[in-house]
């Protein structure tokens, strides 16, 4: 006769802690951990990928626009406090800014995952329209000389446009690599009720994208009049 096989019992509880197989208690449910790894791996993610697209990326872009612009332009202080067609020691604080900016959107990219049900695809897109937008509408400025001198005109929107779209590109990637590390994979990633929440976090990113694209297309509107 087959030996019925006997489910595993129960892990025992001690008031509302639940002890674990490895005989320590538990006192906080598992998407609070998932929760606190999610949004430190975005910043690791975040800060690694602000410092190669943001700052890296940032000053070729910088030195492209140098490049197609008039000999003018050398020399004059950008609106960021760098002198435009020279690099300096400057550039280190440009990495240092990138690195703690890119940390904090990561951070809340990896809390607003715990919400954002889909494809890793689907999600890379989603993440890419809202940085583009709202990112190219605080890097593109209506006042000040770096969109009023670096020309041409396309090319510098253009750029600054990109530029946090392909930082939110290779943000998602690392993030979801890490994710499915063998040493993470234990606690990441976990849903917070997928079907009640799971549209929170695609409402916040279209919002965030409508804002962003409204106000980029009023200061493009602003820089070709």
């Amino acid at each position: 006769m087959p030996i019925a096989r006997q489910s595993a019992p129960p892990p025992p509880r001690a008031g509302n802690a639940v002890v674990n197989s490895e005989g320590r208690m538990a006192t906080s449910p598992p998407w609070i951990d998932a929760l606190f790894g999610s949004v430190g791996v975005g910043v690791l993610a975040g800060v690694i990928t602000g410092i190669l697209i943001g700052g890296i990326g940032g000053r070729v872009a910088m030195r492209i626009l140098v490049l197609t612009s008039a000999d003018a332009v050398r020399g004059i202080t950008s609106d960021d406090g760098f002198e435009i067609g020279r690099f300096s020691a400057e550039t280190i604080v440009l990495l240092v800014l990138t690195a703690i900016l890119g940390g904090l959107a990561g951070g809340v990219f990896g809390f607003l995952r715990m919400f954002v049900t889909g494809r890793a695809w689907l999600v890379t897109a989603g993440f890419t329209a809202t940085c583009a937008s709202v990112g190219g509408a605080s890097l593109v400025q209506t006042h000040g000389i770096d969109f009023r001198f670096l020309g041409p005109l396309w090319l510098a929107v253009g750029l600054f446009i990109a530029i946090p779209g392909i930082w939110a590109v290779a943000m998602v990637m690392a993030f979801e690599r890490l994710t499915t590390h063998p040493s993470l994979s234990l606690r990441l990633p976990i849903r917070i009720n997928e079907k009640r929440w799971g549209a929170v976090g695609w409402t916040v990113l279209l919002v965030l994208t409508v804002i962003g694209l409204v106000d980029l297309l009023d200061d493009i509107a602003a820089l070709r009049s």
